[in-house]
């Protein structure tokens, strides 16, 4: 039997903010570390994320949030996050030390504006490859249309050159590169590109 036939998709609860963030860790490939870490004496990322998430106040929200479980729904494998690209507009959706914020500034400004943006999407190691992340891909597409947006955008490291493969193979297309300054907290090379693809009813 294939993993995928053992796995449920709903959305999350406010208890699993902790899982989640780990989650959104892995989809940010270090940019969450990177901002966050140290920011405030023994606060980790994860820390600082699992308060954003398990409130209802900032875009990553449980609410804007789907999981795939495993084990009778106690195991979490995988978790996506979406919402609007305008409320990345709101410089206060997260706490951001000012030098951090600036150094991937060129990220955060280069969006695919009045579109729904996917800010995360993950799987666990041991699941990757059964079709899970399409799944929940497919779930962050037809969020975007229940809430009236015809374009799902997102951001993808260039050097993730597998993360890359996965979307274009799904129709997405490069719109931009933003420029990221190396930094030895943030080891990624050929900056953050922006990818875009249409979505509707039909699709």
């Amino acid at each position: 039997m294939e993993i995928s036939a053992h796995v449920t998709y709903r959305m999350a609860r406010p208890d699993e903010s902790g899982e989640l963030a780990r989650f959104m860790c892995i989809a940010g490939g270090g940019v969450y570390e990177f901002l966050f870490d140290d920011l405030i004496p023994f606060v980790t990322a994860v820390d600082l994320l699992s308060a954003g998430i398990g409130g209802e106040r900032f875009p990553i929200s449980y609410l804007n949030c789907c999981v795939a479980a495993r084990n009778h729904d106690r195991e979490i494998v995988a978790a996506a996050n979406v919402f609007p690209a305008d409320l990345l507009k709101d410089d206060n959706y997260m706490l951001l030390g000012s030098e951090r914020h600036d150094h991937i500034r060129p990220m955060l400004e280069l969006q695919d504006w009045g579109s729904m943006f996917l800010n995360s999407l993950a799987v666990g190691d041991a699941y990757r490859g059964s079709g899970i992340g399409a799944r929940l891909l497919e779930w962050a597409e037809g969020r975007a249309v229940e809430a009236g947006y015809q374009r799902l955008s997102l951001h993808v490291w260039a050097d993730n050159i597998s993360a890359v493969k996965f979307y274009k193979v799904r129709g997405f297309i490069e719109v931009g590169i933003a420029g990221i300054p190396t930094h030895p907290r943030l080891k990624h090379s050929g900056g953050s590109i922006l990818m875009s693809k249409p979505v509707s009813p039909a699709a």
